[in-house]
């Protein structure tokens, strides 16, 4: 399973309000359409942990994604991923793609 990571500022000008009604009314059918994407979550920062500087994204999405390549070869270069993708990039401040693989895996709450 791969994991991708998307951190991200909003642009200056969108409000939260706005992005988060795109999410629930648009991007996710767009999302829930892709073959290949068996999970996803997009997480909203309230706040840096044991500091009080700022946050370096306002949001964190996560992908758990089974065929990483034929969700890079096909699904991201399907009508439905490009439309989303050029929707999301009028609301995000250059988001950072991160590909990333689990080194431990621990439940430590049962």
């Amino acid at each position: 399973m791969a994991h991708i990571f998307i951190l991200y500022r909003l642009k200056a000008g969108v409000s939260r309000e706005d992005f988060e009604s795109w999410l629930k009314t648009r991007n996710f059918a767009s999302l829930r359409s892709i073959k290949r994407l068996d999970k996803f979550a997009v997480f909203r920062v309230e706040k840096r942990v044991m500091t009080q500087e700022q946050a370096s994204a306002d949001y964190i999405d996560l992908y758990d994604i089974p065929d990483i390549s034929g969700f890079i070869a096909e699904d991201l270069r399907g009508d439905i991923s490009l439309k989303d993708m050029e929707e999301f990039a009028g609301f995000a401040d250059k988001p950072e793609y991160l590909l990333a693989t689990p080194v431990t895996n621990h439940r430590l709450i049962s």
